[in-house]
């Protein structure tokens, strides 16, 4: 499942053009028009529209965005049209810090977690010493 626009429209050398996303450059002017989704994060230069964010922040309601706002990669333009500076792209964005930080935390262990791991393994070291292995349930009389 990809989150992220796959592909952005910029002006480059006073030509609009559509490339890949993550071929934006921090500084590209990006166009954003009604329904598509937002590539990099960046800053509002002109227009104005409203833009769902539930995506990356849980906001219901969609957020309104003019001259100076910021926008967030992988949320929704609505309705209007906009053009915005990239100020972060590729791994900077913060859709891709948060896939990174939920990547970091499925790889690790809670300290919780450790010392469970801990103390069950005690447990099965001391248990091999003894001899001694749990006994099956006790069957009921018939």
């Amino acid at each position: 499942m990809s989150l992220q626009a796959k592909t952005a429209r910029v002006i480059r050398k006073g030509q609009e053009m559509e490339i890949a996303a993550d071929e934006v450059e921090i500084g590209d002017i990006v166009v954003v028009r009604p329904g598509e989704s937002i590539p990099v994060d960046g800053e509002v230069t002109e227009g104005y529209s409203v833009v769902d964010e539930a995506m990356i922040t849980g906001e219901s309601m969609p957020v309104e965005k003019r001259l100076g706002s910021q926008v967030t990669g992988a949320t929704l333009n609505k309705n209007g049209s906009f053009k915005f500076r990239a100020i972060r792209v590729g791994s900077e964005t913060a859709l891709a810090q948060i896939i990174k930080m939920v990547e970091d935390a499925q790889a690790s262990k809670a300290p919780i977690q450790k010392l469970a791991d801990f103390v069950a393994g005690h447990f099965r070291r001391e248990q091999g010493k003894s001899g001694r292995h749990p006994s099956p349930r006790p069957q009921p009389a018939r």
